[in-house]
């Protein structure tokens, strides 16, 4: 059992802690592609309808889901964004008093070597994956971290999964009338497309 009594978190959950601003868009988009080729469930606050709880309650109840958290700590510039940082201090107490068995697990993203040091102390110890701000970058990074090392996709098989899925966000993103992917109903359908697309490269099955 987890903390405060709820059920056991989804072991396939990953929660995505990331910016959601159209630069990282792509970014976004290899993360979704790069869970669902391992089989895992991208999950984000993005799911979950506003009924008066608040976005700080749904972060918590959606951390609380899941067995894995991504957190990009990129976006250090002006002006100052601390959403980033305050949700992986939220994930990292959950890990910590969890009784969950396997244990909470955090992956940390950075774009820049080194500089976790620097803007975020706190977390020394703790290498975060180095993307450079490039998908393939992302997709190597969660490979890596997420990966079993037995029967992972190579980074250049997902590369593909997320060109075609880039191809449909913009579709979708037409159809909808939409600037950007963050959104609930956009959310859904990209991870459903995901799936689709990694059952038909061999990697995951229905």
């Amino acid at each position: 059992m987890s903390i405060k009594g709820l059920p056991p978190p989804d072991k396939a959950a990953v929660f995505l802690n990331v910016p959601f601003d159209s630069a990282y868009q792509p970014l976004f988009i290899a993360l979704i592609a790069t869970l669902s080729s391992l089989g895992r469930k991208p999950r984000s606050v993005l799911e979950i309808p506003e009924h008066g709880q608040g976005r700080l309650a749904r972060i918590i109840g959606r951390l609380e889901s899941c067995q894995v958290s991504i957190h990009d700590l990129s976006r250090v510039g002006q002006p100052v964004r601390f959403n980033m940082p305050f949700e992986l201090g939220l994930a990292y107490a959950i890990r910590k008093y969890s009784v969950v068995t396997p244990p909470y697990v955090l992956v940390l993203l950075e774009k820049v070597p080194h500089r976790l040091g620097r803007t975020l102390s706190d977390m020394a110890g703790h290498d975060p994956g180095i993307h450079g701000g490039k998908p393939l970058g992302v997709i190597s990074c969660v490979l890596d971290s997420l990966g079993t090392g037995l029967s992972d996709p190579a980074p250049e098989t997902v590369y593909g999964m997320w060109r075609a899925l880039m191809q449909a966000a913009r579709r979708l993103m037409q159809a909808e009338g939409r600037n950007d992917v963050f959104s609930r109903t956009l959310f859904k359908r990209l991870t459903a497309a995901s799936t689709e697309l990694a059952v038909r490269a061999g990697l995951i099955a229905m």
